[in-house]
């Protein structure tokens, strides 16, 4: 679990009251992200939209990497499938394609 600090901390309602003042804090780096907490409870995370896409770009990689690594596994497989097989185990009418 990760934890946050005091100052990373702000309550729904402080949160949406003083939203020009967190959104400063992120531009002076004084603060690199934001938990907004109701009921004692974290609900979202505030980021720099520089980290919020730092973190897509990654987990596209990730999905790019995990993608390649079932294709190469497939790849190295023994079984072969024709067309007209998976059609039809697919409900596909193979004569219409």
């Amino acid at each position: 679990m990760i934890s946050y600090s005091r100052e990373e901390i702000f309550s729904a309602t402080h949160a949406s009251k003083k939203f020009g003042e967190i959104l400063k804090k992120f531009k002076d780096s004084t603060l690199s992200r934001a938990a907004v907490s109701k009921n004692n409870m974290i609900e979202a995370i505030i980021l720099p939209v520089e980290e919020y896409e730092r973190i897509q770009e990654l987990a596209e990689r990730i999905e790019m990497k995990e993608i390649a690594e079932i294709i190469r596994e497939r790849k190295d497989s023994k079984k072969r499938y024709s067309l007209e097989k998976v059609s039809r185990e697919s409900g596909i009418d193979y004569k219409k394609i």
